[in-house]
């Protein structure tokens, strides 16, 4: 009888246990889909420019990763959040948050974690005007690339370098870059990378005054986020060529271009895009002997910088 008893209670507890372990998985795999969940809307709200709602989502993911201690889910919400917060323009705080990551990559022993954040790390530290220390992490973090034979990742660090080159006010050196990174992304069949290193080169050109090449760069950028359907890049793109063809003195050119860009950035509700564009679209309207509707655009700035929104 005792036997019995015996028995009956083992396999009790071990039912019990089985079912408390299972419990436990469970409950991590939810948090951990619920995490992800809120990862996957930060990045709509980022790519929709909405930054700031992007931050909240992030925030909440990396609290879910810290409930359950997934210390690769809380690396990447650090570098998510520090990707909103460099997008908001608060760059040292971004840089905190890059860090943070970096040590956790580093932890962890992830290349290729640790190769973002020495990248991330590169374009706050450039953007804070540090481009010498900016080239430091971006070498780097190219060596990594090249170490794991990441193409694209080799023509984002490529391009950067390029910036922190221009930074220097070293533009041969930055044009080898943009060109590495070019040939590389061509390589990869990567339009955005192609148009993000058409734009710079461009950038470059038109500090030189060669206006044919600069306009065939900026012509090439706006061909690819054309096939990519990318709204953002060819409003980025118009606006290159308005400005281009305002320095070349052909307004009617440039008025045209910065039109096409704000009718995109309003249709998208980029604020500070906007308010650039009617400024450009007023100014020109008045060099073109067109008061009224130069007005017109400074009616709708104030309007719209007087908006809560």
């Amino acid at each position: 009888m005792r036997a019995k008893n015996f028995l009956f209670l083992f396999l009790l507890s071990f039912l019990l246990t089985a079912w408390a372990g299972c419990a436990t998985q469970s409950e991590v795999r939810r948090k951990q889909s619920q995490a992800v969940d809120m990862e996957n809307k930060g990045n709509d709200f980022f790519q929709q420019g909405q930054y700031l709602r992007a931050l909240g989502y992030y925030q909440r993911a990396l609290q879910g990763y810290e409930s359950i201690d997934h210390r690769e889910g809380v690396a990447k919400s650090l570098t998510q959040m520090g990707s909103a917060f460099q997008a908001m323009g608060r760059t040292p705080t971004a840089l905190e948050y890059y860090q943070r990551s970096l040590a956790i990559h580093s932890d962890l022993g992830n290349d290729a974690g640790m190769s973002l954040n020495l990248n991330n790390i590169g374009t706050a530290t450039l953007a804070l005007r540090k481009p010498q220390a900016a080239l430091e992490f971006f070498q780097k973090s190219l060596a990594m690339e090249e170490k794991r034979g990441e193409i694209k990742g080799q023509a984002v660090r490529w391009n950067n370098i390029g910036l922190a080159y221009r930074g220097l006010g070293q533009n041969d050196r930055a044009m080898e870059g943009y060109l590495r990174a070019k040939v590389l992304n061509e390589k990869a069949e990567n339009l955005a990378g192609i148009a993000d290193n058409l734009n710079n080169m461009g950038a470059i050109y038109e500090s030189r005054k060669d206006w044919p090449r600069a306009l065939e760069a900026y012509r090439g950028a706006l061909e690819m986020d054309k096939k990519r359907e990318n709204s953002l890049g060819i409003s980025t793109d118009l606006a290159n060529l308005g400005k281009l063809y305002e320095t070349m003195g052909e307004k009617e050119k440039a008025l045209d271009h910065y039109l096409r860009a704000w009718r995109i950035n309003e249709s998208l509700g980029l604020k500070e895009r906007i308010l650039y564009d009617l400024e450009k679209i007023a100014s020109l309207y008045d060099a073109l002997g067109k008061p009224e509707e130069a007005e017109k655009f400074r009616k709708r700035s104030q309007e719209l910088t007087s908006s809560p929104k």
